[in-house]
C-alpha cells in the first residue's frame, strides 16, 4: 500500500468517517425526537379543537333545552296536549303566531339555529321557522290540524322519537321527508330534538337544526399546527349513507354549513389506510404510502345519545417538516465530500513531506551500503523523520570512527607482524655474526699473546679489534634479547658511561646528515635498569 493511500485511510478512518456517522446518527436521534414532539404537539391540538367543538354544542344543547322551556313554546304545547283532536285548532293557531314571532326573533339573534320545528306525537311538521321567516301551513294529511310538510307515509319517525327522554336534548336524522328541496343529501349535522310529555302521553316535539356554522368559524381559526390540513368526518356504522362523510374538509373547503354533504370520504384517503387504523385505534397517526403526508386523528362524540362520532384528522406534509434535517443531511453530504477532498489533499502533502526525505534517507543509505561516503544529510521534514536523519548521521560517523579504528588497528598489527619477522631474521642474524664474533675475539687473545714485548702499537691495534668485537657482540646480544622479548634485567650502571657509548653509536649517522652531537654531563651518577634493553 503506498504511504499516501495508507495516510488517506488513517485520516478518513480516524477523522471523517466516526465524525459523519456521529453527526448523521445526532442528526437521526434529534429527528426522531422532534417528530415524537411533532405527534405529541398535534395530538394535544386535535383534544384541544375537540373540546372547543364539545364547548359550541354544548351550548347549543343548552340554548334548544331553554328554548322548550320558554313560555310562548310552553303554551303553545300545552293546548297540543288538550286537544289532540283539532278542537281548539284557532287557538293553536294563535298560540303558534306567538311562539313563530317568538323563535322568529331569536333567530335573528342567534342565526347558527337555522330551523325550528314543532312536531305532532306522530312526527308530522305543524310549525316551522326557517331562515327567520315562519313556514305556511299548505299541506293536509290524517293530522287534525294542517301541516307545514307533506305527511310521512311510514309511523317509524314517530316510534323512534317516542323513545327519547323527556325534557333532555336529543340528537336524530329526520327521514328524507323533512328535506325542503329534492334530491338534496341530508344535512352534516343531525337535529336536536326535544319531546314534551303530558302524562304518559307525548304531546309534540321541538326539533332544531344546526347550520353548524359557529363550528366552521371554530374550524377556520384554529390555530393549523405545522401547516396541517383539517378533516372531520362522521363514522356512523348504523347509516351506510352517513359512515365516512366528510364534513369540513380544507383541501376541498368543504364546511359544515354546506347546503348538502360532499360526496367523497374518508375511506378513499391513501386507498382506505386512514380508514382502516381508525377501526383500530381512537387517536393515533398514519403515512402515507408514498412517505408524502403524516395523518393524525383523533374519535370525538359530539351527540350524547348516539354511537356517532367524528373523526377529527389533520394532515401535516412531511417533506416540509423534514426538509430542516434534509438540509442538514444535505450539509453533512457536502462537508463529507470536502473533507473528503481535504483528506486526499492532506495526504498527498502529508506523503509529499514524509516520503521525499524518506527517499533521500533511502537513497544515501543505498548509496552507504556500496560504500559511498557523501558527508552528512541534512535534516528535513517532520520532527521524526528529521531525528531518522539524524540517527543515520550519527551511526555513518559512528561506522567511519569505527573503519578509521580498524585501520588503524590493522596498520599497528601488520607493523607488529614486519617487527616479529624482523626480530626473527634478526635473531637468526645475529646468532651468525655472534659466532665469528666469538671466533674474532679468540683469535686476538691468541694473536696478543704472540707478539712480542716491544710491539706496543700491534697490542693497541688488537685491543682496538677486541673492543669492537665486544660492541658488537653486545649490539648482538641486544638484539637478540629484544626479538626474544626477553624481561629486562634491572641492574644499577654509570650514567656517564652509557651516554657516552650511545652517543658514539650514532655520531657518525648524524655528521652524514650535518648534525653535530655533544655529551655535556656533570656529576657521576647511576641509574637502575637493563642497560642492553636502554
Amino acid at each position: 500500500m503506498r504511504l499516501k493511500t495508507a495516510i488517506f485511510l488513517w485520516i478518513f478512518v480516524a477523522t471523517v468517517l466516526p465524525l459523519t456517522a456521529l453527526v448523521l446518527a445526532t442528526t437521526s436521534y434529534s429527528e426522531r425526537r422532534y417528530w415524537r414532539e411533532v405527534d405529541r404537539e398535534v395530538q394535544t391540538s386535535l383534544s384541544n379543537l375537540a373540546s372547543e367543538l364539545e364547548r359550541r354544542l354544548l351550548f347549543e344543547r343548552e340554548v334548544v333545552r331553554a328554548l322548550s322551556q320558554a313560555p310562548a313554546m310552553r303554551a303553545y304545547i300545552a293546548v297540543l296536549a288538550a286537544d289532540p283532536g283539532g278542537a281548539r285548532g284557532d287557538e293553536l293557531e294563535r298560540r303558534g303566531a306567538r311562539l313563530a314571532a317568538f323563535l322568529e326573533g331569536f333567530q335573528a339573534i342567534l342565526p347558527s339555529l337555522s330551523t325550528f320545528r314543532v312536531l305532532s306525537a306522530e312526527g308530522h311538521t305543524l310549525l316551522k321557522v326557517q331562515g327567520a321567516a315562519r313556514s305556511p301551513a299548505i299541506f293536509e294529511g290524517i293530522s287534525p290540524y294542517p301541516l307545514v310538510e307533506p305527511e310521512l307515509t311510514p309511523p317509524a319517525l314517530g316510534r323512534r322519537l317516542e323513545g327519547l327522554p323527556a325534557r333532555e336534548v336529543s340528537f336524530v336524522t329526520l327521514p328524507a321527508a323533512r328535506r325542503p328541496q329534492r334530491g338534496q343529501v341530508q344535512p352534516a349535522l343531525m337535529e336536536a330534538v326535544v319531546p314534551f310529555r303530558s302524562g304518559a302521553r307525548t304531546a309534540g316535539y321541538l326539533a332544531a337544526h344546526l347550520r353548524g356554522e359557529q363550528l366552521d368559524r371554530i374550524l377556520d381559526t384554529v390555530p393549523r399546527v405545522y401547516d396541517g390540513r383539517l378533516m372531520v368526518a362522521e363514522i356512523n356504522p348504523d347509516d351506510p349513507r352517513r359512515n365516512g362523510v366528510l364534513l369540513y374538509d380544507d383541501a376541498r373547503g368543504l364546511h359544515f354549513a354546506d347546503a348538502r354533504f360532499s360526496r367523497a370520504r374518508v375511506q378513499s384517503f391513501d386507498d382506505g389506510r386512514l380508514w382502516r387504523a381508525v377501526q383500530g385505534d381512537a387517536y393515533g397517526a398514519v403515512t402515507t404510502h408514498d412517505g408524502r403526508y403524516r395523518a393524525y386523528y383523533q374519535e370525538y362524540f359530539p351527540y350524547p345519545n348516539q354511537l356517532v362520532s367524528w373523526l377529527i384528522v389533520t394532515r401535516l406534509d412531511r417533506g416540509a417538516l423534514s426538509a430542516p434535517f434534509t438540509r442538514i443531511r444535505l450539509g453533512i453530504g457536502v462537508l463529507a465530500a470536502a473533507a473528503l477532498a481535504l483528506s486526499l489533499l492532506l495526504a498527498h502533502a502529508g506523503a509529499r513531506s514524509i516520503t521525499a526525505p524518506v527517499s533521500v534517507l533511502a537513497g544515501r543509505l543505498k548509496a552507504y551500503g556500496r560504500g559511498e561516503r557523501a558527508g552528512a544529510l541534512a535534516p528535513r521534514g517532520p520532527r521524526e523523520v528529521r531525528q531518522l536523519t539524524e540517527s543515520f548521521n550519527d551511526m555513518a560517523e559512528s561506522l567511519e570512527r569505527a573503519e578509521a579504528e580498524r585501520d588503524r588497528a590493522q596498520h599497528a598489527a601488520v607493523q607488529k607482524a614486519k617487527l616479529a619477522s624482523i626480530g626473527e631474521l634478526a635473531a637468526g642474524v645475529g646468532h651468525e655474526i655472534n659466532n665469528p664474533l666469538n671466533n674474532i675475539l679468540s683469535l686476538a687473545k691468541l694473536v696478543e699473546r704472540g707478539l712480542p714485548p716491544e710491539a706496543a702499537r700491534g697490542r693497541a691495534d688488537l685491543a682496538s679489534l677486541r673492543e669492537e668485537a665486544l660492541r658488537a657482540s653486545r649490539i648482538v646480544r641486544g638484539v637478540l634479547n629484544f626479538a626474544r622479548q626477553v624481561p629486562p634485567e634491572l641492574a644499577p650502571f654509570e650514567i656517564r658511561p652509557w651516554l657516552e657509548e650511545t652517543v658514539g653509536l650514532v655520531r657518525r649517522t648524524a655528521a652524514k646528515r650535518g648534525v653535530r652531537l655533544e655529551l655535556y654531563a656533570g656529576a657521576e651518577g647511576e641509574m637502575e635498569g637493563d642497560r642492553a634493553q636502554l
